[in-house]
């Protein structure tokens, strides 16, 4: 009894030893895929211009922008999002039977979206695999 009691304990050992030691070596080679992965990237990065290396380097960088490019681009949101609005009002119309008139959107607020990529990209996939 008392054997077969060592014996159970000396297995239990040898498979949880077994895994921890697999566990360590698979971390090991998960570490070792992302340096050469960083590597090739960083060899991309420093083949691109000297201004993308100091945006890069720095964090931040400064942008010469022309007022007239500026109002441009605010008429531009501002087309955008009124029709974003008008299709926001179309679509709960659509959904409650009733004329866009009966409807008044007073504002709009956008979420944050915080979903991971790999949850965007299975929702990009499933979209677009049932049109």
């Amino acid at each position: 009894m008392l054997e077969q009691l060592l014996m159970s304990i000396k297995v239990i050992v040898l498979g949880m030893g077994t895994v921890f030691v697999a566990l360590i070596a698979l971390i090991y080679v998960i570490e070792f895929m992302n340096k050469i992965l960083n590597a090739s990237q960083h060899k991309s990065k420093k083949e691109t211009g000297p201004a993308d290396k100091d945006i890069n380097q720095t964090g931040s960088a400064s942008m010469n922008i022309s007022p007239s490019t500026t109002s441009e681009s605010i008429n531009a949101e501002t087309d955008d999002e009124e029709e974003l609005i008008a299709v926001i009002t179309a679509a709960i119309a659509a959904s409650l039977n009733r004329s866009t008139h009966d409807i008044i959107v007073r504002s709009v607020k956008r979420i944050p979206y915080n979903s991971p990529v790999w949850n965007i990209t299975g929702r990009n996939q499933q979209i677009a695999g049932r049109l």
